[in-house]
C-alpha cells in the first residue's frame, strides 16, 4: 500500500470510471459495417483509446462528413441511446467517488456532452454519483489527447473557481494517450488496469498501477493506492 498526497483527483471517464468497451465496440461494428471499411477492432480500440471521437473519424472515415464534429456527435448518440446498457461502473468507481468532497474532482474526457452526460444519467446515477460542477469535454478543447490541453484546462477551471492552485493533483487514466496527456500536464498519473496491462501503462508514464478503483481510498487529502 503507498500513501500519496492529494487534494485534487482527475479523472478520465470512459475506462476509468465506466467499463463503456463493449457499447462502443457495437458502435464502430455497425458503422464500419455500413460503410465497409475493413478492420481489425482490438488494433483499433487500442490506437484510439482515449481518443476524440471526432478524431478518430477524420484518421479512419475521411469519407463521412464529420465538419465540426458532427459525424463523431451522431456516433456517441447512438452509443448513449443503443448501447448504454452495455456500459457498467468500473469497480471500486462510485465507492470512491462518493468519498470524495465535491471540491475535491472533477472528469477530463474525450467524449462528446452527450455521452458524457449519459454515462453519469444511466450508469454512475444508479450508485448516487452525480456529475461534479467541472466537467471537461472533448468539445471543449482544441486539442484532444494525447495533447496536455485538456487536463491543463480541467486544473485552470478548478483554479479559477477556488481561487488557487491544487498543490498535490493526481490525474485517473486507463489509456496510453490520456496518460501521456495527463503526464504532460505535470500531474502524477495512477493508471487503472481496465483496458491495458501494467507495463503499457508504466511505458506510458503512469507512476501506479491499480487494477480497478476499489484498490484507491480518499481521505484527509490523501490516497491509498493499493500499486499493482
Amino acid at each position: 500500500m503507498v500513501s500519496i498526497p492529494c487534494d485534487l483527483c482527475l479523472f478520465d471517464l470512459d475506462g476509468t470510471l465506466v467499463l463503456s468497451t463493449k457499447a462502443i465496440e457495437k458502435g464502430w461494428e455497425s458503422v464500419f459495417s455500413e460503410y465497409s471499411v475493413k478492420y481489425n477492432m482490438e488494433e483499433f480500440l487500442q490506437n484510439n483509446h482515449g481518443v476524440r471521437t471526432g478524431d478518430s473519424f477524420d484518421r479512419w472515415l475521411p469519407q463521412i462528413d464529420n465538419a465540426n464534429s458532427k459525424a463523431g456527435d451522431e456516433f456517441e448518440k447512438r452509443i448513449s441511446i443503443e448501447y448504454a446498457d452495455l456500459a457498467e461502473p468500473v469497480p471500486g468507481a462510485p465507492q470512491l467517488l462518493n468519498s470524495i468532497p465535491k471540491d475535491h474532482w472533477l472528469v477530463v474526457t474525450s467524449g462528446t456532452p452527450l455521452l458524457a452526460n449519459g454515462w453519469f444519467s444511466k450508469v454512475l446515477a444508479k450508485f448516487g454519483v452525480t456529475k461534479p460542477e467541472i466537467f471537461v469535454t472533448g468539445q471543449s478543447v482544441s486539442n484532444g489527447k494525447p495533447h496536455p490541453e485538456p487536463y491543463l484546462k480541467g486544473l485552470a477551471l478548478w483554479t479559477e473557481k477556488y481561487g488557487k492552485k491544487p498543490a498535490h493533483p493526481i490525474v485517473f487514466e486507463d489509456a496510453p494517450n490520456g496518460i501521456k496527456a495527463g503526464t504532460a500536464s505535470g500531474c502524477t498519473v495512477i493508471g487503472i488496469a481496465s483496458s491495458f496491462g501494467k507495463e503499457v501503462l508504466q511505458a506510458a508514464g503512469a507512476t501506479y498501477v491499480v487494477q480497478d478503483l476499489s484498490h484507491v481510498k480518499f481521505h484527509d487529502n490523501t490516497l491509498d493506492i493499493d500499486n499493482l
